[in-house]
C-alpha cells in the first residue's frame, strides 16, 4: 500500500473534501453524546498524548466477555 501522499487514484482537493466530510461527520456524531460520554471519550483520547505510558490489560471472562482496561502510569509504563 502507498503512502497517503503518494497515492495517484486521489487528488489533493478530493482528499481534502473527504478529510472535511470526515471531520463534520465526527463533530455531529460527538456533538449528539450525552455530556458524560464525551466525557468518557476525551478521557479515552487524553490517554494517547503519551503513549509510553499506558498500560493495556486485556482479559476473557468464561462466559466470553472481553474487557480492555487502559491506565495511564505517569512514569512510563509497560504494555501487555
Amino acid at each position: 500500500m502507498q503512502p497517503p501522499d503518494e497515492n495517484p487514484t486521489i487528488g489533493a482537493p478530493l482528499r481534502e473534501e473527504l478529510v472535511d466530510a470526515l471531520a463534520d461527520t465526527v463533530l455531529d456524531v460527538v456533538a449528539r453524546l450525552s455530556p458524560v460520554t464525551r466525557l468518557r471519550l476525551l478521557a479515552f483520547m487524553h490517554l494517547f498524548e503519551k503513549p509510553e505510558t499506558i498500560r493495556a490489560d486485556l482479559s476473557i471472562d468464561a462466559s466470553g466477555t472481553v474487557r480492555l482496561t487502559l491506565a495511564q502510569h505517569p512514569g512510563g509504563g509497560t504494555q501487555h
